[in-house]
């Protein structure tokens, strides 16, 4: 039996624990009636302990470490840049032999490459001296640059309705393929990132938001494309923005 994705999208916000009582009861409802779904649910469960207990950088306190690591240096701390890419690199590759590629696993990957963003944003918000690679007076450039690295040709989105301006990027590594980071900023100094990968698995996966003391993460997938932005903006602010890149991408 092949369910919705909206079925889909309301397991995987069940455990996340991010359901209402209302959706947890109509969910456990649906579960008790249903022996298959209620197996997917269980897998589900199971990959997210996989993640909670061989991913150190999902652990709220290793976040914490990242972003007091991040506060404006004076100098540019090479080290830092790669302990942080490995960490980066690891937390997706850590776990691709752990996964099982079906549906679920899509799923979760998705979840790890929007943590691998988090990490990515801590580390990087507030550089002064090298937020970015290439700055976005050479956007051309930085466009045919990450669109070579990556394999597929992509774009840095113009987000001037919302407020914010395209900084500059850099490439990053996220598991076993590269990605594209894209940071942004408005006139109040508000950053966002987005960070964007191109995959083999063409599966199309709907807006979810994850949400930590710090930042809200929306991810998503279109086709092979995963998207992660990361930031401090309201809700409805990172709504605009995401809905805005995901306009452009398409």
């Amino acid at each position: 039996m092949k369910h919705s994705k909206n079925i889909e999208d309301l397991l995987q916000a069940g455990v996340d624990g991010q359901l209402t009582e209302a959706e947890e009861r109509g969910l456990q409802e649906r579960l008790a009636s249903d022996p298959e779904l209620a197996a997917q649910f269980h897998e589900l469960q199971r990959q997210s302990d996989l993640i909670r207990t061989a991913v150190p950088a999902a652990d709220p306190a290793h976040m914490q470490a990242l972003i007091r690591n991040a506060q404006p240096q004076a100098t540019y701390q090479p080290s830092l840049r790669l302990a942080a890419s490995v960490v980066i690199f690891g937390l997706g590759i850590g776990l691709g032999y752990l996964l099982p590629r079906d549906g679920a696993a899509d799923s979760q990957s998705l979840m790890i490459f929007a943590q691998q963003a988090q990490a990515a944003h801590a580390l990087y918000v507030s550089e002064v001296l090298h937020p970015v690679e290439v700055e976005a007076s050479e956007r051309d450039h930085l466009q045919t640059w990450l669109s070579n690295r990556l394999g597929a040709a992509i774009i840095a989105p113009q987000l001037g309705d919302t407020g914010f301006s395209l900084i500059g990027g850099r490439l990053l590594p996220a598991g076993e393929n590269a990605s594209a980071l894209f940071m942004y900023e408005n006139s109040h100094g508000d950053r966002l990132s987005l960070l964007a990968t191109h995959s083999g698995s063409a599966e199309s996966q709907s807006f979810r938001f994850q949400s930590s003391a710090d930042f809200l993460t929306i991810f998503w997938q279109d086709g092979p494309w995963k998207y992660s932005l990361v930031g401090a903006a309201p809700r409805e602010t990172m709504d605009e923005v995401a809905r805005s890149i995901h306009g452009q991408m398409i």
